[in-house]
Parts: structure tokens; C-alpha cells; sequence
């Protein structure tokens, strides 16, 4: 972690610095004042806060927004309770120290846990480094893919929903929904695929802890070493598919996305970054699934497309939103591009033929 990464509390954010240090002063052991906070730059959906004490830092996180279905103070308790799962099943997260569902405390129900110092890299790329090193990085976190996989799903706390099956079915029935009350325009791909997908659901019924959102950025790498010591970004955690994850895992080698690093383009013979297909021999020589472990990943063209669908309908919702306020800004048009992008890729793994 570097200042790079850090800013000012952003004024939206602000909160009586004075009151929560009067809280930690009764509710965390071994507190010391005086207290100073800094705000992680990132997504603003669940800001995230560094606080420093002397001789300790630790890291609060608050939501912008409850999870769906939830109240603010169930989504913190939710997060909190699987972040507590995780360190016991000795999975690398910080250490859960308290949550807090006072809202007169900040404004909003909080958790805090310990910062774990190391390194994270924004660009896939990996810049600066060897090609050893880029590939001993990569194997670590399909290593960590896989270790979050192993993970008991009853171990975590989190709702069953009914398993991996259910999962992908009821996944493409709401992404379905979404792009069809977002649609802005017709694409071929997209009104094919919205038939597709529905009807060709894999059966292999596998089951785990789904992080959701794992690329390079949400993790700490130790300080020197190509060991992961932190997995980040724990929002979209839930009970599902493994393929689903790693593919989803998989979109930097897929799609270029604004704001976002790509491996589109990377010469992985030169960088030593592992090519999509080494990325997952990896990730299956790491994996406690044994028919995975041993015969690799069947139907893998069709997770794929799942997580290329789940891009466009991201996008079509950021273009339908952007078009409902009026703007008409480049990145708004590169959204639209990369709708029609994803979706023709998605189509051809399973089909063929460009719109």
C-alpha cells in the first residue's frame, strides 16, 4: 500500500471523527488516541477508511447502500460474520476486531478489522517485473481462487440458495431481466444469447464460496514475496459456482473495460504472464475439486459466456442510465462498445457469427 492509494476523507464520506474515536475508546481493546483517518481511493459502494493509531492501523468499512433484501446494519453484520468465517478457516483477511450497527456512531453501521500492510498492482500487466515473477503471481492467486473454492460453503454463514445450479439458473433469469428492461438497442448477439444461455446450463452441480470479484487488484501480496497475504473486496461474496467465479476471474484476458487494466494485447511469451488456458491449468492443479484437479474444466466455453454476458449487462445499465441523464461522454460510448464487444465474444464461444 502506497500514498498513491490513499486520499482525504471525501466530503461525501465525512463523518464526527471526535465521536468515533469516544466509541473505540469503550469498544476496542488496547485503543490509542489520537486518531487520524485517511479514505482508500476506489468504489464508493462500500468506502473503505485507514485508521491510525499509534502502533496500529486498522481499516473500517461502511456501506454506501444495503445489500438487496437487507437492512444496512443486516449487510455489515453479514460481512462482518464472513469475514470472521474466513480468518477462522485461515483464509488470508485482515482480522475481524468489532462492527458497530449504531448508526449515531458515523452516520451508518461499521466494521473494523486489521490492515494487513503489502502490495497491490492496479495493472494486470505487472510492470517493473521479471517474468518469473509476473508468473509466480498469477499461479498465487489462481492458488487463492482455488483455496476459496475448498472452502466448506457451510463454513461461511452465508444462505445456501439451493447450491451452484441454482446459482448460474437464477443468475442468467435476473441478468436476463436487467438487459431487457436496459436494451437500448438491438443486438444480435444479446437477443440470442438471452435464449441461449437459459436452456444450456451445464449440470455439473458444483457448489463453493463464490468471491465474486477477485482480479490482481483485490489482493495484498506480501511486501517481497509472490505470497498473497489479504484478499479485498468481499461485497459480492455468496454461496454459487466455482466456474462461474474463475470466470468471471478470467474478463481481464477478455474485455478492456474503462478505468479498469486489460491483459488484451499481452505478449504472455515475453511477460511471462500465463495466457488464459495456463491461467487455468493453474488454477486445476491448485483445485481440491478432484474431477477438476484431474480431467481440467468441462464446458468451459459456456462459463465464459456467462461472465461475458454478466459484463454487457453491466454495461447496458451504465449506458441506459447515462443516456437517461443526458450524457453523451466518451465513456459512455466506450461502455456501448464494450456491450457489443462482450457480446459477440460470448456468442462465438458457444455459436459463431459477429453482429
Amino acid at each position: 500500500m502506497t500514498a498513491v492509494d490513499l486520499t482525504p476523507v471525501q466530503p461525501q464520506h465525512r463523518f464526527d471523527e471526535a465521536k468515533l474515536t469516544a466509541y473505540l475508546q469503550r469498544h476496542l481493546p488496547d485503543f490509542k488516541a489520537p486518531l487520524t483517518i485517511q479514505q482508500f481511493k476506489g468504489p464508493t459502494a462500500s468506502p473503505a477508511f485507514l485508521l491510525h493509531m499509534p502502533g496500529r492501523n486498522m481499516v473500517l468499512r461502511k456501506r454506501s447502500q444495503p445489500k438487496k433484501g437487507s437492512t444496512m446494519a443486516e449487510s455489515i453484520e453479514r460481512d462482518f460474520g464472513l469475514l470472521r468465517a474466513l480468518h477462522v478457516a485461515g483464509l488470508p483477511v485482515g482480522v475481524p476486531q468489532l462492527a458497530c450497527t449504531d448508526e449515531t456512531v458515523i452516520g451508518t453501521p461499521f466494521y473494523l478489522l486489521d490492515f494487513v500492510p503489502g502490495r497491490q498492482f492496479r495493472d494486470p500487466n505487472l510492470p517493473g517485473m521479471d517474468s518469473k515473477q509476473r508468473q509466480a503471481h498469477y499461479d498465487a492467486m489462481a492458488a487463492t481462487m482455488a483455496g476459496i473454492h475448498a472452502l466448506a460453503p457451510t463454513a461461511t454463514g452465508l444462505p445456501m440458495n439451493g447450491g451452484g445450479l441454482d446459482y448460474l439458473n437464477r443468475q442468467i433469469a435476473t441478468l436476463c431481466e436487467q438487459y431487457r428492461a436496459n436494451r437500448t438497442e438491438e443486438i444480435g448477439a444479446m437477443e440470442r444469447l438471452l435464449d441461449w444461455l437459459p436452456a444450456y446450463v451445464p449440470t455439473d452441480d458444483l457448489t463453493s464460496l463464490m468471491h465474486g470479484n477477485l482480479r490482481l487488484e483485490n489482493l495484498v501480496f506480501h511486501p517481497s514475496e509472490p505470497r498473497i497475504v489479504a484478499i479485498l473486496d468481499w461485497d459480492l461474496a455468496l454461496i454459487g459456482h466455482p466456474l462461474a467465479d474463475l470466470a468471471i476471474n478470467c474478463m481481464p484476458y477478455r474485455v478492456t473495460i474503462p478505468g479498469m487494466g486489460s491483459l488484451q494485447g499481452t505478449d504472455f511469451i515475453e511477460t511471462g504472464i500465463p495466457g488464459e488456458p495456463d491461467y487455468i491449468a493453474s488454477y486445476c492443479r491448485h483445485s481440491s475439486w478432484p474431477a477438476i484437479r484431474d480431467n481440467g474444466i468441462a464446458h468451459w466455453n459456456f462459463y465464459l459466456a456467462f461472465a461475458l454476458f454478466r459484463v454487457a449487462v453491466m454495461a447496458q445499465g451504465i449506458v441506459k442510465r447515462g443516456m437517461a441523464s443526458g450524457n453523451a461522454s466518451a465513456t459512455l460510448k466506450a461502455y456501448s462498445a464494450v456491450m457489443r464487444s462482450v457480446a459477440n465474444q460470448a456468442w462465438n464461444l458457444v455459436d459463431g457469427g459477429d453482429d
